[in-house]
């Protein structure tokens, strides 16, 4: 049986909002940026029966708030334009961390310090909130040079890949005007190999529930294109586990910010610095919020729906 229809709001510009500390406005590329993905996920997250909220769909038709008056309300990420959306038009509003949370668990110097640990062969990220540390940075040697990260970023926007050396003038441009906004996170590049994802849930109370692992694809920039399961025929044992152990400290380094509801983690294979060989990652990104592969990862087995799945955890978290 299908579950009953509820309000979305496919808030996709999340990071911008939370990057943003006055009031926020989508311009015009990135709301047709957003359309466009919002559109892939009415299936796989979105039920087709569901109402799809947006501010210039309620201006144009005022039957849609009457569609979604008293159902129940989901953003992608519960920010304080996409609550206020659901209220405008009557849905149910959800519980939600607050937006401080929000900004704290979504920024990548938090992403960085949960990896810290975990890192082992892998490179090490570098947390710089100033011209100068950043400079000290990029001016070491790096065969393939170095990957700028600004504080809030998704689908491959808010990053910069810099020469080892002296930065151009448009580079320390790009850079201060990053650094007004935030902390930069500062890597080595690499040469990805292979790209994974993992999903969870952090419930209200602080349990972390875990999804089986995906392979993820992305184009040039870092936007994802396209997700596959994965198995222990296709990945060894032992990354497998240091995966769910990132996973699974993500979860509870989330919980332990005071974040609900959920989440996933990037990672990837890259080809090692030094020497010959393949490295892994175990987690580059956190997402504090819904992602475009979510529902395929948190799907209970390949017979069980991911709408179950995540009827079930949303009820019991």
């Amino acid at each position: 049986m299908d579950a009953p229809p509820r309000a979305w709001v496919l808030n996709l510009d999340a990071e911008h909002e939370l990057e943003a500390r006055g009031s926020y406005a989508p311009t015009e590329r990135l709301r047709a940026i957003v359309a466009r993905q919002s559109a892939r996920l009415v299936g796989p997250l979105v039920s087709p029966h569901d109402v799809v909220l947006t501010e210039a769909g309620l201006r144009a038709d005022p039957e849609l708030a009457e569609r979604a008056h008293g159902l129940e309300g989901r953003a992608w990420s519960p920010t304080p334009r996409a609550l206020a959306l659901l209220a405008r038009a009557r849905a149910q509003v959800p519980d939600a961390p607050g937006v401080l949370v929000l900004r704290v668990v979504n920024a990548r110097p938090f992403a960085a310090l949960v990896r810290a640990p975990l890192v082992a062969g892998s490179f090490a990220k570098h947390v710089a909130p100033d011209r100068e540390s950043v400079l000290a940075l990029v001016a070491r040697p790096a065969p393939l040079g170095w990957l700028v990260r600004r504080t809030f970023g998704a689908a491959g926007r808010g990053r910069r890949r810099l020469a080892s050396g002296r930065p151009t003038v448009a580079e320390l441009a790009w850079l201060d005007a990053s650094l007004r906004l935030g902390p930069l996170v500062v890597e080595p590049f690499v040469e990805v190999v292979r790209e994974h994802t993992r999903s969870g849930w952090v419930g209200r109370d602080g349990s972390v529930h875990l999804s089986r692992p995906l392979f993820q694809s992305v184009d040039a920039r870092g936007a994802w294109t396209g997700s596959a399961c994965a198995s222990l025929a296709d990945l060894a044992r032992a990354d497998d586990a240091r995966l769910e152990a990132a996973c699974a400290a993500a979860g509870a380094a989330l919980a332990g910010a005071g974040y609900f509801g959920p989440f996933g983690i990037d990672a990837f294979h890259h080809r090692a610095l030094v020497g010959a060989g393949v490295v892994l990652n175990p987690l580059s990104e956190i997402n504090a919020r819904f992602t475009m592969d979510w529902s395929a990862a948190m799907a209970a087995d390949p017979r069980g729906s991911a709408a179950s799945r995540i009827e079930r955890l949303t009820v019991g978290g």
